[in-house]
């Protein structure tokens, strides 16, 4: 009697715990796009958090900040500065960004202008005083400088973290 030994993939849903192995005619069959119990069609990706999904969205609204910023001082270079091409190369990332990386790049380290949509009108314009600490100063050249080093410096931070899942991959 000859024997045969079939290796064939067996699947996980993260949401259910269900496991099963998808054969056709008898081979081992392409990767399903639903989990066979639960019908879930992310059944192999980690549930997003409320506090990452804020995350997420704040990043995917920075393209429009720095739209606006840049029509509102008339200086287009303002909004060429951030590129959504790499925002959604980075949260399409698999697996998914952290937390901790998310945050990285919503909470700049060292950031002057704390940029979101909830305070984006408030001091525009005003940059810290370095005479009196603690104070704001206008100036408008300075803030649009300040505006692009911290849109360039998220972008820096982005494109380290999908370097370094690509080194980790390969």
């Amino acid at each position: 009697m000859p024997i045969s030994k079939i290796e064939v993939n067996e699947y996980h849903c993260i949401r259910c715990g269900y496991k099963w192995i998808n054969r056709v005619n008898g081979k081992d069959g392409p990767v399903p796009k639903r989990c066979a119990k639960c019908k879930k069609s992310n059944w192999d990706r980690e549930v997003i958090t409320p506090k990452g999904s804020g995350l997420r969205t704040r990043i995917k609204g920075f393209k429009q900040l720095y739209k606006y910023a840049g029509f509102y001082w008339s200086d287009r270079s303002i909004a060429d500065c951030w590129s959504s091409k790499l925002a959604e190369r980075f949260l399409n990332l698999n697996p998914r960004p952290t937390i901790d990386e998310l945050a990285r790049v919503v909470y700049l380290l060292g950031a002057v202008i704390r940029l979101s949509s909830q305070d984006q009108y408030r001091h525009r314009g005003y940059i810290p005083n370095p005479q009196k600490p603690g104070w704001l100063i206008y100036n408008k050249e300075e803030y649009i400088k300040i505006l692009k080093q911290e849109a360039q410096k998220r972008q820096e931070i982005m494109q380290q973290i999908i370097e370094t899942r690509q080194l980790r991959s390969s």
